[in-house]
């Protein structure tokens, strides 16, 4: 099936990330490290506590956020991240022409931009791109 030739202008999305926010990770602990098998590494150095939980060497598929606040056994969902190899110049234009809100930021140490765009209902939805 082909897709209108507005579409085939847009970026090739695959999915990043699930944020998780929660005060106590043993629950998360358990399910995604000992019944999963992610593995805790590299983190960039955001200035909040967390956590990237691998599914191989180069790919974190879970980032957990202390949650403190909000209820002791709460997990919630921060927000569901996809990436693009396409620069942010060009979803940032897509953001745009498309009328939705968006909070731009750029990752600690990596340069990476981050496009965080609220959906009506509270879903946060993480867009990154590389800065060029």
């Amino acid at each position: 099936m082909d897709r209108p030739t507005e579409q085939a202008a847009l970026p090739d999305w695959r999915f990043d990330h699930v944020n998780l926010q929660a005060s106590d990770g043993s629950a998360l602990h358990r399910l995604f490290v000992e019944v999963m098998g992610l593995r805790p590494g590299r983190r960039p150095p955001f200035p909040f506590p967390g956590q990237w939980l691998y599914g191989d060497a180069e790919h974190a598929l879970v980032h957990v956020v202390d949650g403190r606040g909000h209820d002791a056994d709460a997990v919630r969902l921060g927000h569901v991240a996809f990436r693009t190899d396409r620069p942010a110049a060009m979803v940032i234009d897509a953001l745009r022409r498309a009328g939705l809100p968006f909070e731009a930021t750029t990752v600690p140490g990596d340069g990476e931009v981050q496009l965080f765009v609220p959906l009506p209902g509270g879903l946060l939805i993480e867009l990154d791109a590389p800065a060029h």
